[in-house]
């Protein structure tokens, strides 16, 4: 997907990942980070990373949320919908050549066992998070008296 796509979203300036999440923007208006992370199903420190990058680009903004001040809300900045919505036009043509010629009840089949795949690497990625060692908290030494 990557190598055929890359190259069609290279005018915009955006790879496919960050398009991707260019578009859940626009079709979200404001997002936490951590949803961000859930939906893309990328690493933290990839999602922070591009958002740096767009929030360099002035495509987006963060702030704080104000119920609670770990929280970062994201949204499109007016220059970013317009890419965002540049980036969903793309997304839609890429989507309808790669599903020309299946007919509707061959859709559906695939996506029902993408899910099950997706579902199966979820569960996979659940039960490795939980055998990972967890790294101790350091003791704090009581002070002498």
């Amino acid at each position: 997907m990557e190598l055929i796509c890359n190259p069609m979203f290279r005018h915009l300036d955006v790879a496919l990942h960050t398009s991707r999440m260019l578009v859940i923007l626009l079709e979200v208006e404001t997002a936490r980070v951590g949803d961000l992370v859930t939906r893309m199903v990328l690493p933290q420190s990839t999602i922070s990373h591009q958002l740096r990058e767009l929030e360099k680009r002035k495509l987006i903004r963060r702030t704080q949320a104000l119920a609670d001040s770990r929280s970062v809300i994201v949204e499109l900045t007016a220059r970013g919908k317009a890419v965002a919505e540049q980036c969903n036009q793309l997304s839609a043509e890429v989507y309808e050549a790669m599903v020309a010629g299946i007919s509707p009840p061959e859709l559906e089949r695939l996506r029902v066992q993408m899910r099950h795949m997706f579902d199966g690497l979820e569960k996979l990625s659940a039960k490795k998070n939980a055998e990972r060692p967890r790294p101790r908290a350091k003791r704090r030494r009581a002070a002498s008296a």
